[in-house]
This record gives structure tokens, sequence and C-alpha cells, in this order.
């Protein structure tokens, strides 16, 4: 294979007169979900929400958790501060009367 044909010379030129940023792909939300992080301390669990679950009391609620614990201007995916397994237990049970809204990640 020659110089032209490499696939780094996408990435790279001999002269440095090229360049192209390598970049990391995060996985991807679906259409009309959001992700959230949830979790204590420093271990989180992520999960992808229908924005219909939006409109729910509970997470309304953990949602003004999450703002008063981290404000308002949060870089990256929002992060709620609650016990993983409690929140999958609501979550599951909410899901048992309704289509499945939410999405382990």
């Amino acid at each position: 294979m020659g110089a032209g044909g490499s696939k780094l010379n996408g990435f790279f030129s001999i002269r440095g007169s090229r360049h192209k940023r390598i970049r990391v792909v995060a996985p991807l939300t679906p259409k009309g979900y959001f992700p959230v992080c949830v979790g204590l301390g420093n271990k989180y669990k992520r999960f992808m929400i229908h924005t219909t679950m939006l409109g729910d009391a509970d997470l309304l609620e953990l949602l003004c958790i999450s703002a008063e614990e981290y404000g308002f201007s949060n870089p990256g995916v929002l992060k709620i501060p609650y016990d993983v397994k409690r929140f999958e237990e609501v979550m599951r049970m909410k899901n048992k009367h309704q289509t499945l809204r939410i999405m382990i990640a």
C-alpha cells in the first residue's frame, strides 16, 4: 500500500499542512430521549429517559434535587444524586403500567 492509500493520510501529512482532530464519540442518544447519570459519590449509572417522563412528579422532584446539588449550569450529562437501585425500582414500577420509557445505557 502506497502513501496515497494509507488510512492515516486523512489525519497526518508529511508536510504537516493538513490536520484533523481525532474525536471520541459518546454513545448516541435515541430520538426523544435524554441522558442522565444517577448515583451517589463517584458511582454513577447512565440512563436514557424519554422526554414524556418530564411531566412525572417523581422525576421532577429528582430534577429539583439535582438543581439544588449541582446548579443549573452543570457541564456535561445531567447528574441526579440518588441511589441507583432505588431509582431503578421506582422507574420499573412506573414502566409496568406504561410503555418502556427508560433505557439503561
